[in-house]
């Protein structure tokens, strides 16, 4: 290994002191020892602009730089132990959820790979030097003078031999930590907590952690009166068998452990068709789509007289419906549970629309502007986001912080042509309590949003952009 310009000596006994504390002033009060051999240093090159300070053999003296390096890591690792109030690790773990037997149990109820930061100075008090434990020597040896059926977990450096393969695999918890240089001891001493690197490993430590996991998974919701086509949101597993709203005419729980979040409004309508015998013009075969759901068309407008742009409860009236068959055979990778349970507390609705500016890309702030106007509405009430489809991102980032349902709404441009954000806000903010609105001052649609929320009286905020 390199020469060590050495960077710590010995002070006063034991005590550990740094070439960047000696000044020319205080280098004659001390004595200075080696922390590898033990024999006197001095300090050289103090305040120079040419060399680096190091302290220096007084005398010629065979001393390894690698016993210095494991000594002098020993040295700091122990001081902070013993003179701190905590002592953090940080290693990776798998966080599976308890609930084994879950009908929605799919991949997204395993973390892996989660950082889990762990205090051990609440489970050990004594940390010891060169400690003899099974057949082994350990570095540093932590342990609980209290309760000594505590586990202890031992602390190596290395600096050229890493411990052998027989004491890493001994089942002894081991935290086992690279050494090369000066500077990986000085990051030791100054970062918060030693954590799972390719420096710093852990053995023998429990990777797996059970504990009750709480995740999405996808309902469907259809009321009529809110939407012809019903919506598709999230809610809480702990949820999975109540309704989210008393007015819901149908909910379903839809599971594709395969690809979870794939669903789209085709798969549950489907099953309302085959199951609630419910007729709906996208799932018709003589509805042409087009690229936006909101401007398809009907085939047989031309020839029959059918309205060309018709809205979704049309097929209820019409002789001609018929099934697209190629659409039944997409929902075999589905299950759906339909749900029927009232919900577990009757809240009142509070229905709110969240228009977020196309160019808007702060979700912090996003988070925390809907955390201050909704923070009392929440105790009390059952919210139901009004969302655009532009919107969807950040609310799909909240969806995972906050709990509330999802009501999407679309823009009928084939219908409306230029006129459908209008008549599309002026839907919205009918059916709304409250309007959030994210604007620049430009975006024509939020602006025509806000001025309808304020004929209409309902609450609104503008976080201007």
């Amino acid at each position: 290994m390199p020469e060590i310009k050495y960077q710590y000596a010995f002070i006063d006994g034991d005590n550990i002191v740094s070439i960047d504390e000696i000044t020319e002033d205080n280098r004659s009060q001390y004595k200075f020892r080696c922390i590898g051999c033990g024999k006197e240093l001095l300090p050289r090159a103090i305040n120079s602009i040419y060399r680096r300070a190091h302290f220096y053999h007084k005398e010629l003296a065979e001393c390894s730089g690698e016993t210095y390096l494991h000594k002098l890591a020993k040295k700091i690792i122990k001081d902070k132990f013993d003179n701190s109030k905590e002592f953090l690790v940080e290693y990776c773990v798998n966080e599976t959820c308890s609930q084994s037997e879950c009908n929605y149990r799919t991949i997204r109820c395993t973390q892996n790979h989660l950082c889990q930061t762990v205090d051990l100075k609440q489970f050990y008090d004594t940390c010891t030097e060169e400690v003899p434990i099974d057949d082994y020597i350990a570095d540093l040896l932590l342990t609980n003078s209290i309760e000594p059926n505590v586990p202890p977990i031992l602390i190596e450096i290395w600096v050229s031999h890493k411990c052998d393969e027989e004491k890493r695999e001994s089942g002894l918890k081991i935290i086992e930590i690279k050494i090369k240089d000066e500077q990986d001891i000085k990051d030791l001493g100054d970062k918060s907590k030693l954590c799972e690197s390719e420096k710093i490993k852990f053995y023998s430590f429990k990777r797996e952690k059970v504990k009750k996991h709480l995740t999405k998974i996808q309902r469907f919701l259809y009321n009529p009166n809110l939407g012809s086509n019903g919506c598709l949101t999230e809610v809480d597993c702990s949820m999975a068998s109540y309704k989210v709203r008393s007015n819901s005419l149908v909910e379903l729980n839809i599971i594709n452990s395969d690809n979870y979040g794939k669903c789209d409004i085709w798969e549950p309508l489907i099953w309302m068709s085959l199951h609630k015998g419910l007729r709906r013009c996208n799932m018709c075969k003589f509805y042409y789509a087009t690229q936006y759901e909101s401007s398809a068309k009907c085939r047989l407008s031309t020839k029959y007289g059918k309205p060309e742009y018709p809205s979704m409860d049309e097929a209820d009236r019409c002789s001609s419906f018929s099934v697209d068959k190629r659409r039944t055979a997409c929902i075999s990778s589905f299950s759906f549970e339909e749900v029927t349970l009232n919900p577990l507390s009757e809240k009142p609705e509070y229905k709110v629309i969240i228009a977020v500016g196309r160019y808007f890309d702060d979700y912090n702030l996003f988070k925390k502007k809907i955390l201050y106007f909704l923070s009392e509405k929440i105790k009390t009430h059952l919210i139901v986001v009004i969302q655009f489809d532009s919107d969807s991102y950040f609310i799909k980032q909240l969806s995972k912080d906050l709990e509330f349902i999802i009501e999407p709404h679309s823009a009928e441009w084939g219908r409306y042509g230029s006129h459908a954000i209008k008549v599309s806000n002026d839907e919205m903010t009918t059916e709304a309590d409250a309007l959030i609105a994210f604007w620049d001052g430009k975006s024509i649609g939020i602006g025509n949003l806000v001025n309808q929320a304020k004929k209409k009286g309902i609450k609104y905020a503008v976080i201007n952009y």
